[in-house]
């Protein structure tokens, strides 16, 4: 199966629209299986613009870091 790197209006999307974490949070858990079995990954400057912002989304990345981030 191919590998997908994801960027980040992906999740800047998925936060401020229809997938938020409130709103739906089974979402954010199908991201960390899909990251777990290898199927999606980020590069390290994702990481870094995700951790940089000031809100949930920051904090996500942070708590992730090792399951996502290249």
């Amino acid at each position: 199966m191919p590998r997908y790197c994801l960027d980040s209006n992906i999740f800047i999307q998925a936060k401020n629209g229809p997938y938020g974490f409130d709103i739906a949070p089974v979402f954010w858990d199908w991201l960390e299986l899909q990251a777990d079995q290898h199927n999606i990954f980020c590069t390290h400057s994702i990481y870094t613009e995700l951790r940089d912002g000031n809100d949930r989304l920051a904090e996500w990345a942070k708590e992730h870091k090792e399951r996502f981030f290249c």
